[in-house]
C-alpha cells in the first residue's frame, strides 16, 4: 500500500496539484456576492455567491446539478463548502460554508433532492474535540446543518453517509479512534443503516465501509477489510447487509485496496477505484513512529475499474492516474460524473468520451448527480 501524511499536507497536495490528461483549463466569471454571516451556533449560513462556467459540454444536452465538495483559502487555513454546479446552464453557487476549524467529508443528496446527508466535523469547542458525525441540511440553505444524531463517545465517528434509492434509509460507516484494532492505520470500520425519518439505527455489516446501494435499494456493496492483513475485498449484500457474497477477484492482477464501489445501472457489474500495479508496500515501523498512514486508494493516483458481479478478471477503464475519485450516475443513466483530483469529470460507463466538466484541485470527497 501507498503513502501518505496527515490531513493539512494532503489538503495543500489537493491545490498544488498539476491537471493530468483530463484536465482543462476553464475561466470563471464571478457575480455579486453577499457575505456570509455567523449564527450564534458558530456555523456559519449559506452565501449567496455565484460563478459561471463556460458550457464546454453543451453538445451533451445534460440536465440537472452536480452536488459537491469543494475547498477554498480560509484565512490561514482552508475551508470547506458545498457547491452546486448546474449542467444546464454552467451556473457555481455555494449552499454552505463550513466555519475555520470545521470539515465537510462525505455528502449525500436525498433521492427527493431536497435535503443532504454529511459527514461533518464542526469546529472544536475549546480543549474538547469534535467528532465527524451526521449532518442534514436543507438543499436550499435556508438552514445551516443539524445533527442527525449524536455519537456516542468523542471517539466514535461517522463517515461515508449515503441514501437509499428509495429514501427510506441513510446507510454510514462508523469507526472506534481509540480501537485497539490499529486504528490509525486502519480503522475498524462497520456499516450501520438508519431509518429515516424514524430514527432507529443497527450495525448490518462488520469490517465494511464505503456502502452504496443498488438503483432499486435491494443490493448493497460496499469494501470489506480483512482485519489480519487490512486487504480490501469487494462485497454485495442484501439491503439489510444478510447474505453477504464476495466478488471474487481473478487474472495476473488484483488490486490489494479499492474504494468508492458503485453499481452499474443494471446492477451486473460494479465500477470500483483502485490503483494500477504495481502495488506499494505498507508501512514499516520507522513510517508508523512518524506517523504516516496506510491510504486508500482516494488518495493514491488511480483508475476506474469494472468488474461482474459474479466476479471475474477487474477491466480497467480509465488511464487517467489521478486521486479522490468518486462517482455518481446521471439521472437518465447515460453517464457517471466522476470526482478527481483535477475537479469533476464525466464518462460513459466503459470509461470512453471522456470530458472535463469542472477543473478544480480544490473539489473533494463526493459528489451527487439530481435530476
Amino acid at each position: 500500500m501507498k503513502k501518505t501524511f496527515t490531513l493539512p499536507l494532503y489538503c495543500l497536495g489537493i491545490l498544488c496539484l498539476v491537471g493530468c490528461s483530463v484536465a482543462v483549463s476553464q475561466q470563471t466569471i464571478s457575480s455579486p456576492t453577499l457575505s456570509p454571516t455567523a449564527n450564534p451556533d458558530n456555523r456559519i449560513t449559506p452565501s449567496l455567491q455565484t460563478t459561471h462556467v463556460p458550457l464546454t459540454w453543451a453538445n451533451l444536452n445534460l440536465t440537472g446539478k452536480l452536488f459537491y465538495i469543494s475547498s477554498n483559502p480560509l484565512a490561514n487555513t482552508l475551508s470547506t463548502g458545498i457547491e452546486i454546479l448546474d449542467l444546464g446552464t454552467g451556473e457555481i453557487s455555494t449552499i454552505f460554508h463550513a466555519p475555520e476549524g470545521a470539515w465537510i467529508y462525505y455528502l449525500s443528496v436525498s433521492p427527493d433532492a431536497k435535503q443532504l446527508v454529511m459527514s461533518y466535523i464542526p469546529p472544536s469547542q475549546g480543549n474538547i474535540l469534535s467528532s465527524r458525525a451526521l449532518y442534514i441540511m436543507s438543499l436550499d440553505g435556508s438552514t445551516p446543518p443539524q445533527l442527525l444524531f449524536p455519537p456516542p463517545t468523542p471517539d466514535d465517528h461517522y463517515v461515508h453517509a449515503e441514501w437509499s434509492s428509495d429514501g427510506k434509509y441513510i446507510y454510514y460507516a462508523h469507526y472506534n479512534s481509540n480501537d485497539p484494532f490499529d486504528a490509525q492505520l486502519n480503522p475498524a470500520y462497520d456499516i450501520l443503516r438508519m431509518s429515516y425519518p424514524e430514527g432507529q439505527t443497527g450495525n448490518i455489516v462488520d469490517h465494511g465501509f464505503w456502502p452504496r446501494i443498488s438503483s432499486d435499494s435491494t443490493k448493497l456493496v460496499y469494501v470489506y477489510i480483512e482485519p489480519a492483513s487490512g486487504l480490501n475485498e469487494l462485497f454485495i449484500a442484501n439491503a439489510d447487509g444478510s447474505n453477504p457474497q464476495r466478488i471474487p477477484l481473478s487474472g495476473s492482477w488484483t488490486p490489494e485496496i479499492m474504494d468508492a464501489p458503485i453499481f452499474s445501472p443494471n446492477g451486473q457489474s460494479v465500477l470500483f477505484s483502485a490503483p494500477p500495479p504495481p502495488q506499494a508496500s505498507r508501512p514499516n515501523w520507522f513510517d508508523k513512529l512518524l506517523g504516516v498512514q496506510v491510504a486508500k486508494a482516494h488518495n493514491i493516483p488511480s483508475d476506474w475499474w469494472s468488474v461482474p458481479i459474479t466476479g471475474g478478471a477487474p477491466t480497467r477503464l480509465t488511464q487517467i492516474q489521478t486521486i479522490n475519485l468518486f462517482g455518481s450516475i446521471a439521472p437518465n443513466k447515460k453517464y457517471i460524473a466522476s470526482v478527481s483530483g483535477e475537479g469533476i469529470f464525466l464518462m460513459d460507463f466503459d470509461g470512453s468520451n471522456l470530458t472535463q466538466l469542472l477543473f478544480n484541485p480544490g473539489v473533494l470527497g463526493t459528489v451527487s448527480w439530481t435530476p
